[in-house]
């Protein structure tokens, strides 16, 4: 780990802003095979672990999402551990490291010829009530639509191929796009059924979405040689775990902590993947939502605030105790505009941090967010904060 004067004189040049950045101009990047809400700008955690940690050091992101900050430790050549609650972001997570290993030419061009081939040779309600397949698909998607998606389902469930997780995620990529509901996500989260179904070509973004994947896997192996003059080898750790309760991690193991945790009653992180949970239903999805901190469903909570503040004082005692003495954390924190904050609750978190845990801020700064990426109830701008652990006396 490292955090020394250059790396302060270096943070204090970039503009975090990062105003004209859109994930369209980085097609290649391998956090595009699939989405996910309010995910790291992936620049942000690049220049966090590059500036507080070394080749080899272990990053820990605690509120792993989908994994972008472990990809960008990764393409460091650090080792990483990244723990979500929520199974989907996990396996998002998983899939893309799938991908960097597994994603061969023989496999695209052998899960492309068999996606041109399907069929499920039964109705497709048949389908969906022998699959599991929650009913509630044929109130989001075109018959004709849920027919391909069958076919790929079908295909996906049999496959015995090395990239399982892979092609789940792929095939859950496409289900935003595939649906009838063409507005914000959040419409599909808050039951907002589309009045009218539209045919959309599951199986041709399905097979973009493979292609995808096959191209931004030989990106970062091209990348990565680049860099370090080796192939890439994975050297990390993602488990569905809370954030409250990392038992699983030796005390003193961690050398850095870079993290977004989630911002109180601005999204609804779980509930995000309702689609891919009408296809693979989780037994315990209704469970992680009522345990995921500062949910956007649990915003009329009366004691929203307390019970947020109270979880995240919980993480921030894990991140003391995996750290390393002397080890950093680098996050980024922000607060919603609407009627559950009460006060401060960045400061509040700080305040904690500093006093009761005793770790000393190194570097604290304001990022406007992009208004195209803002999100009801509104995070405006966000802080980028730098802290250290007591060292050993």
């Amino acid at each position: 780990m490292k955090m020394n004067l250059n790396s302060h004189t270096h943070l204090e040049r970039v503009n975090w802003d990062f105003e004209d950045y859109s994930s369209r101009l980085f097609k290649l990047d391998i956090n595009g095979i699939h989405w996910y809400p309010a995910s790291f700008i992936p620049q942000i955690p690049d220049i966090l672990i590059q500036n507080l940690s070394e080749e080899g050091d272990i990053v820990l992101d605690p509120f792993a999402g989908s994994g972008v900050t472990l990809i960008e430790a990764a393409k460091l050549g650090r080792r990483f551990i990244g723990t979500d609650i929520n199974p989907f972001a996990v396996g998002i997570a998983r899939a893309k490291f799938q991908a960097i290993s597994k994603a061969t030419v023989n496999w695209r061009d052998s899960i492309c010829h068999e996606i041109s081939k399907s069929d499920i040779e039964q109705r497709i309600e048949d389908y969906c009530q022998k699959k599991g397949i929650s009913s509630e698909v044929f109130r989001w998607y075109e018959r004709e639509t849920l027919i391909e998606l069958a076919c790929i389902h079908k295909v996906i469930m049999n496959s015995k191929s090395d990239c399982p997780q892979l092609e789940k995620v792929l095939f859950s990529s496409i289900l935003n796009k595939a649906c009838s509901q063409k507005r914000h996500y959040t419409y599909i989260t808050d039951s907002c059924y589309p009045k009218n179904l539209e045919y959309k070509p599951a199986k041709k973004l399905f097979l973009e979405q493979v292609d995808l994947a096959k191209r931004c896997s030989d990106f970062f192996d091209e990348q990565y040689y680049r860099r370090h003059s080796k192939k890439y080898s994975y050297d990390g750790t993602i488990e569905c775990a809370d954030a409250r309760y990392l038992d699983f991690i030796t005390p003193g193991s961690v050398d850095v902590i870079v993290t977004s945790p989630p911002y109180l009653g601005s999204h609804d992180y779980m509930k995000s993947m309702r689609l891919t949970n009408l296809f693979f239903p989780e037994s315990k999805f209704k469970e992680f939502i009522e345990d995921e901190i500062g949910a956007r469903c649990k915003r009329h909570k009366r004691t929203a605030y307390e019970e947020y503040l109270e979880d995240m004082r919980k993480a921030c005692k894990e991140f003391n105790r995996v750290l390393k003495p002397g080890g950093l954390i680098g996050m980024t924190l922000g607060k919603g505009v609407g009627k559950v904050i009460k006060a401060d609750i960045v400061q509040q978190i700080l305040d904690f941090l500093t006093g009761n845990l005793q770790f000393t801020i190194l570097y604290r700064t304001t990022r406007k967010i992009s208004s195209r990426r803002i999100r009801f109830p509104g995070v405006p701008f966000e802080y980028i904060i730098v802290l250290q652990k007591a060292k050993q006396k």
